[in-house]
């Protein structure tokens, strides 16, 4: 077990002066120029494993914040790409933006609130659950040109859904469900592969974005 609180804290201090929503690259970065450690790796990890705990310790500090503050009626809406609060005037904003999140949230806050995950995850798993979705994300947050490759990768994301390259966004939204239905944790699925549905969702939301 870790002790995140102080980070905690940083997060909840950083949210609430911010008027704006923060994507989590861009929270991780105000975090690490305010000299928080976001990693306990080893000298011997490789370069995916600290960003996959980096990740990791930051989405852990998310869902804790957002299960503390769901107690006094503030909601914390969380996903790789914006995070914001919602307070008391304005917390039905939030839930709305949450409705397509209603599957995953469950799920990936029993996910990041298990230290054990973060001890487990091997580089193979690493590499599968973040090789599209952060090369994708960072060319977006960084506004890179590099973008030649989005069809390919918006390809590889609805195989992975089991759509054709046709396929609608209300297409994409239906396949996602029935998967999530199937591979959810609750229900018996695998929370990696669950996790890998998610972030083959995300790139293709932010395609379409």
């Amino acid at each position: 077990m870790y002790d995140n609180s102080s980070l905690v804290l940083a997060v909840l201090t950083i949210l609430k002066n911010s008027d704006k929503a923060k994507s989590l690259y861009e929270l991780m970065k105000i975090l690490e120029n305010e000299g928080y450690e976001l990693s306990y790796s080893k000298i011997s990890d490789s370069a995916e494993i600290k960003v996959f705990r980096k990740n990791f310790i930051v989405m852990n500090a998310l869902y804790q914040l957002k299960a503390d503050l769901q107690r006094v009626n503030i909601f914390l809406f969380v996903s790789s790409l914006k995070i914001k609060l919602f307070s008391n005037n304005n917390i039905q904003d939030g839930l709305l933006e949450s409705l397509d999140d209603i599957e995953t949230s469950s799920a990936l806050s029993e996910y990041y609130l298990d230290w054990k995950n973060y001890d487990s995850t091997n580089e193979q798993m690493v590499n599968d659950l973040f090789k599209n979705f952060w090369q994708n994300y960072n060319n977006h947050v960084r506004g890179s040109d590099e973008r030649e490759n989005e069809t390919d990768k918006r390809l590889d994301a609805l195989q992975l859904l089991g759509l054709e390259s046709s396929a609608s966004w209300k297409d994409i939204q239906q396949s996602y469900r029935q998967l999530v239905t199937v591979y959810h944790p609750d229900k018996g699925g695998d929370s990696l592969d669950f996790i890998k549905i998610r972030e083959a969702y995300l790139i293709l939301k932010l395609i379409k974005s």
